[in-house]
This record gives C-alpha cells, structure tokens and sequence, in this order.
C-alpha cells in the first residue's frame, strides 16, 4: 500500500512538471489533496503536509495569488525529494525482512540436518 501511494506521488508530480506549473489544472490539485489525505491516513504526515503545500501553491497561482513559479518548483522538489527518501527506505526494509527470513530458513535447515545425524 505505501509503495502504491508514493508512485501515485511520483506520477502526480511528473504530471505536474510535464504540464509545467503555469497550466495546471484544477484536476491535478484534487488530486494532490487526495493524495495528501491518502498520505495522511498512511502515516506519511511530512508528505502529506508536502503534497497539502503545493497543492495551496497551486491554487493560489491559479486564481491569481502570489505564488511564484520558484516556491511552486521549491514545493515539488521537496515532496519529490521526500517520495525518494521513502522508496529508498522501503526498499532497505524490504530487503531487512528478506535477510532476516533466508537467515531463519537457514538455522532451520541446520537444525533439521543437526537433528537427522544424530
């Protein structure tokens, strides 16, 4: 599930760049609350609040608000630097959890054999 949504991050944040910030949408903001609130019940408050961030900035810039094209590029790099932090972690952990179950697979076998010689 988390891995699902910080692809979903990734994706809304590619979008968001391939269109360029200047010409998005009111579908990408929903997207990003929905996205924040997704976040939010996953336990990623920091991303959430990020995603939440550029979300506002975008709506601001789009009804004529003070948002400037630098703090919106500030806001998806940090979201973007934040989905990678996570990846990167779950990735680690994942591959804790391999180790640790071939690790247990292997005292198993040697018990069974240490069992069967004697």
């Amino acid at each position: 599930m988390i891995r699902a949504l910080l692809d979903d991050g990734l994706s809304v944040l590619s979008d968001l760049l391939q269109s360029g910030a200047g010409s998005c949408h009111p579908e990408t903001e929903a997207r990003l609350n929905r996205l924040s609130q997704d976040w939010e019940d996953a336990g990623l408050h920091t991303g959430a609040k990020l995603l939440s961030q550029l979300a506002q900035a975008l709506e601001q810039r789009r009804h004529g608000g003070g948002a400037d094209s630098l703090k919106l590029m500030e806001h998806t790099a940090a979201a973007a630097r934040y989905i990678r932090f996570c990846q990167q972690k779950y990735g680690l952990d994942a591959a804790g959890e391999r180790l640790c179950q071939t690790s247990e697979e292997d005292e198993e076998q040697e018990d069974f054999e240490h069992e069967t010689d004697s």
